[in-house]
């Protein structure tokens, strides 16, 4: 009976642990839109990714692949025609300033 208890307790941890890093992956990879207005968006590049400058925060502008994204330079045409004006941004990522990390943008649409 032990033995089935210890079994329980190691599959137990295991099955936390995998949900642990499943929620780590969804708060990341899942997209979320806030409304916000764009202070700032040019076309030069900083550090190889546009940036785009929100009353929310920053946020970057850069391809992903692996989310089959690969027109960051319309999004930022965009950014930059909506500058002073109300925006839908679609968004996924953390923001971690310590490791300049930056959510990126997957949409920008305007707030009519």
């Amino acid at each position: 009976m032990a033995e089935f208890f210890k079994k329980l307790k190691v599959r137990s941890i295991l099955i936390a642990i995998a949900a642990f890093i499943v929620l780590i992956l969804w708060s990341y990879f899942i997209s979320d839109t806030i409304t916000t207005k764009i202070t700032d968006a040019q076309m030069t590049k900083v550090d190889g990714r546009f940036m785009i400058a929100t009353e929310y925060r920053p946020l970057v502008n850069e391809d992903a692949k692996y989310r089959f994204k690969f027109d960051s330079g319309t999004i930022q045409n965009e950014a930059i025609r909506l500058k002073g004006k109300d925006v839908r941004i679609k968004k996924y990522g953390w923001r971690i300033p310590i490791l300049s990390m930056y959510e990126n943008v997957v949409k920008i649409e305007e707030v009519k």
